[in-house]
């Protein structure tokens, strides 16, 4: 039975210089190894969100931040509105008006359309500022400025930020394989 022997230069002093010398490399470049997989790892999410906010996509803007850390980094997806949008409508009493958040609609949606699949408190049906509507299963009717009847049963939510965190879920060790793997 033949043995393998190990040749004495693998272990030689100048083979465990390089092989400490790629090691110092490595670890120096893991905060920026780490800054680029949280920022890409984020533009992805960008990326569905963009593609899921419906009508309101004027209205919302997305972005990263990422700030190195001591042991790493982290980073943060932001959605914010560009503005509010005023509703009015006219009622017996005259007109009414609600501000309302464009990304809120997006992501929730409003009366019997209204979601919530990360059960975020406060939110669901008839949360719609001033709503009392939003069980009313046959929905509800109003009027415009103009004296015309709609018929409503809510906005139905397109939930940007909620498929942008499924899909960041499903690319994070795609990512990061790539990134770390340099």
């Amino acid at each position: 039975m033949a043995k393998k022997v190990l040749k004495a230069n693998v272990f030689s002093p100048s083979s465990i210089q390089e092989l400490q010398k790629q090691l110092r490399d490595y670890k120096n470049s893991l905060n920026d190894k780490c800054e680029q997989f949280v920022r890409e790892l984020a533009e992805s999410g960008i990326f569905v969100a963009k593609q899921s906010v419906g009508n309101f996509g004027k209205y919302i803007i997305f972005s990263v931040k990422t700030e190195k850390e001591k042991n790493g980094c982290k980073g943060v997806l932001f959605a914010s509105n560009t503005g509010i949008i005023k509703s009015e409508w006219r009622t017996q009493d005259g007109v009414k008006t609600a501000d309302v958040s464009p990304l809120l609609m997006a992501e929730f949606g409003s009366g019997m359309k209204a979601e919530n699949p990360m059960n975020v408190p406060g939110v669901g049906q008839g949360t719609f500022p001033g709503g009392t509507h939003g069980n009313d299963p046959s929905g509800w009717w109003w009027m415009d400025l103009d004296g015309e009847w709609h018929h409503s049963r809510g906005v139905t939510p397109t939930m940007p930020m909620y498929h942008a965190s499924l899909e960041m879920i499903t690319k994070v060790q795609s990512i990061a394989r790539r990134v770390f793997g340099q």
